[in-house]
């Protein structure tokens, strides 16, 4: 009976192997496999933990991650009760069980498996370079996840330096030099961000053709070379990736909208506000086709076109964009959001720039009601304050707008800003103003 047993689970596990990719008749001959050996004996029991590795990982390639977790997981407490968890035969699965954690969303228990996995890789003899790359790769994910991209950092160019070992690894040496230069990105190191975006596109273009990725980080680079104020190199880098994402995802896609709005900034970097408008107006048109009316999105989307609606002295259209803007805010955020201090703030610009200043004024003190209360961007109060101050001069009370020039002043060294920064300059020059006037002898 035995051995009637094993040649039907040979036979089974056999044939559930007989198939390219994982497919119903597969799960069907894994799960008989687990039931035969579910009824033999202990020393049968780790080719059942393989069985359940085995359905595990079809469950994953066809999408049933919740299936998969549990049968992963059945495997690893067999593995861990037959060999211990500091054996090569567990570490292979808690790699797994971690990964399939980590892409279902249960981040502390994927990094606790992954760490260890790392761990016991460090003591075998002979490492799983692959394995050992993409955990660390994943873990540097959780740390910028919560929010420590040093941490992050250090895990990325570990997995950089294991992966530029091997060979014919162009694109897995490319994802990781993306995820370095998002990082490099965040922390303001542009030169180095670009560096590592110019090899990755360049590795990705030799190992793979147009894709969404690719895309991706050509945008990235145009992006930055805005920033840098390469501006026809940044057009010519934001055009194409348009195109590429066009090509490969379809015209209505979020990374369409967004590149959009990136060349725009461009456009309205060069003076050409046509172009510019148009940009930003598809952009935001892509948005409201994927998003509806009133997503935050199409909030910072109105923001741009009234930005080129002020620069064209359009100040109405830039108001009814604005208006608009603020009541998605609201809706989305609440009425104490900082981006509604924003807005109200833009609003209070333009109503100063058509000498409405009452209504300039009420804009100006709701937003630094909220900035002041929120107390995170001390430089949108003293810019705030600055205009306060701007509409007490124009109506030639220069003590309030001296009390409030002060309090600018000391707002934007509060923020780092040093007295040759323009902003705090300027505000210098008011105050020496507003001194005089009141101070200086007729």
């Amino acid at each position: 009976m035995r051995n009637r047993f094993l040649n039907s689970l040979s036979l089974l596990f056999r044939r559930s192997f007989s198939f390219p990719f994982y497919t119903v008749k597969s799960y069907t001959f894994l799960n008989e496999a687990i039931g035969i050996f579910k009824n033999l004996d202990e020393t049968d029991t780790d080719q059942c933990a393989d069985a359940y590795r085995e359905l595990g990982r079809s469950q994953l390639f066809n999408g049933d991650s919740e299936s998969a977790l549990v049968s992963l997981q059945k495997c690893l407490d067999l593995r861990e009760g037959i060999h211990g968890c500091d054996s090569e035969k567990w570490a292979e699965i808690a790699y797994d069980v971690g990964i399939a954690k980590f892409d279902s969303g249960h981040y502390d228990d994927a990094a606790d498996l992954l760490e260890q996995y790392v761990r016991l890789q460090n003591t075998f003899e002979k490492a799983d370079t692959v394995g050992l790359s993409n955990a660390l790769l994943h873990l540097g994910k959780l740390s910028i996840k919560r929010r420590d991209p040093d941490d992050g950092l250090k895990l990325f160019e570990e997995a950089l330096s294991l992966r530029r070992e091997l060979e014919d690894n162009e694109l897995a040496v490319s994802e990781v030099l993306s995820e370095i230069g998002m990082v490099r990105d965040s922390k303001k190191q542009y030169q180095e961000s670009l560096a590592c975006y110019e090899e990755s596109l360049a590795l990705r273009q030799s190992g793979t053709g147009e894709d969404e990725e690719t895309a991706d980080l050509i945008s990235r680079i145009g992006e930055l070379r805005r920033m840098k104020g390469q501006f026809d190199v940044a057009m010519e880098n934001l055009s194409s990736a348009i195109e590429m994402y066009k090509r490969t995802v379809g015209e209505t896609h979020l990374s369409v909208a967004s590149t959009y709005h990136s060349l725009g900034y461009v456009y309205d970097a060069k003076d050409d506000q046509k172009m510019a408008m148009k940009c930003h107006r598809d952009g935001l048109s892509v948005r409201k086709i994927l998003l509806g009316g009133n997503h935050v999105k199409i909030a910072s989307s109105l923001d741009d076109v009234a930005g080129v609606y002020q620069k064209q002295q359009d100040h109405e259209k830039a108001l009814k964009c604005l208006r608009e803007a603020l009541r998605i805010r609201k809706l989305n955020l609440g009425n104490d959001d900082m981006e509604i201090a924003k807005t109200l703030f833009g609003m209070g610009i333009i109503f100063a720039a058509i000498d409405d200043n009452g209504k300039a004024m009420e804009c100006y003190l709701a937003s630094i009601e909220i900035s002041a209360a929120d107390g995170t961007n001390p430089k949108l109060q003293a810019q705030t304050l600055h205009q306060i101050g701007c509409v007490y001069a124009a109506k030639c009370n220069y003590r309030e707008a001296l009390k409030n020039w002060r309090t600018c002043l000391s707002k934007y060294r509060e923020s780092g800003l040093s007295d040759d920064n323009y902003m705090v300059a300027c505000t210098l020059g008011n105050i020496e103003m507003a001194e005089s006037a009141l101070f200086s002898p007729t």
